[in-house]
């Protein structure tokens, strides 16, 4: 899987900072729907916009992991699978490190319940499906002043550019 992005303090919060701290992997993806509705998870709490996807457990592959984080997230089953990337994470700020490998998935399912944490009903977590240019425009366009929703946010346009990239031809898997 090749790099999409290396986020760092310095090139999301402008300022200086390392950390050397062990990375946590996750599984995220642009999950699409039959009716090519991508979803989003919403957070009331924060009103923030991300992704689906979650932490690789320890005897989990990716993809059994990114398979249980969207039955979770979104209720839905994953069809079609396609590496899309990672972005690692060095948050200085905080002492953490994080690479997210992010996928493109198809699912067949339609509107299934998702099996949310203790902590994202806490904090008014919903799947919500939009269009592309929706989702995209959900998750680019808000101001964050939290330097973890800055990350989380550039994390994910990240991975959005990438997907825009490939769709139109450019800065797709190189071919050999």
């Amino acid at each position: 899987m090749e790099l999409i992005r290396a986020l760092t303090d310095k090139a999301v919060l402008g300022t200086a900072g390392h950390s050397s701290a062990r990375p946590r992997l996750t599984a995220r993806a642009i999950l699409i729907n039959p009716e090519g509705k991508v979803a989003v998870m919403y957070s009331g709490r924060y009103g923030l916009y991300t992704l689906p996807g979650g932490g690789v457990e320890p005897e989990e592959t990716l993809i059994d992991a990114l398979r249980r984080e969207m039955m979770e997230e979104t209720g839905c089953r994953c069809h079609r699978i396609r590496p899309l990337g990672y972005v690692s994470e060095n948050r200085g700020y905080c002492d953490y490190t994080q690479v997210s490998c992010y996928y493109v998935v198809t699912t067949r399912d339609r509107l299934l319940a998702p099996h949310l944490t203790a902590v994202e009903e806490a904090n008014k977590t919903t799947v919500q499906w939009y269009t592309l240019e929706e989702a995209d425009r959900l998750i680019r366009e808000p101001r964050h002043h939290n330097r973890q929703r800055k990350f989380l946010q550039a994390r994910d346009v990240a991975a959005l550019d990438q997907y825009h990239r490939q769709r139109s031809g450019h800065g797709g898997p190189r071919k050999r």
